[in-house]
């Protein structure tokens, strides 16, 4: 499959821009140009949305130390949508608009399950996490190391 992987780079590369002519040759240059340039936009916007939407969910869902399930699975779709939308070309630009539909992310998320990882509920049923630690009082006076001595920048002494 690596062996594969810059030919199928490559034979992307070429489909994109066919998919450039041919929509170039039915609508024109100034269309097609701001086509792409919408497509990239809009893929801006959906990485950004992408992006604070999960910060908001997760936010709000561990203050409520419940997190739902799928949120990370939608924003990872919305924001790999936008970056293909943000490659030039309109097989890419079709591939997104397929990760925005929810029968393509509901499918993706039954292929591709994530499950999380909840706080361990403790006896006082906070999910607080508890850590067994001995405390050790150090006592005295730091003394300060003689200019000659002490260690140099590689580490070693001062000899």
């Amino acid at each position: 499959m690596t062996r594969l992987l810059p030919l199928l780079i490559l034979a992307g590369l070429a489909a994109e821009l066919a998919s450039i002519i041919m929509v170039g040759n039915a609508l024109g240059v100034i269309p097609t140009l701001l086509l792409i340039l919408a497509g990239g936009v809009l893929g801006i916007s959906l990485i950004r949305s992408a992006g604070t939407g999960l910060a908001v969910a997760l936010r709000s869902h561990v203050q409520a130390s419940s997190v739902k399930k799928g949120i990370a699975g939608k924003a990872v779709a919305r924001g790999v949508a936008g970056l293909l939308f943000l490659l030039p070309g309109f097989f890419s630009d079709l591939a997104g608009l397929l990760l925005l539909l929810p029968p393509v992310r509901q499918w993706l998320g039954s292929r591709f399950p994530v499950e999380s990882a909840s706080a361990r509920r403790t006896a006082y049923g906070r999910g607080e996490t508890i850590i067994d630690a001995e405390a050790i009082e150090v006592t005295g006076e730091l003394q300060q190391p003689e200019p000659g001595q002490g260690r140099g920048r590689d580490g070693a002494g001062g000899r």
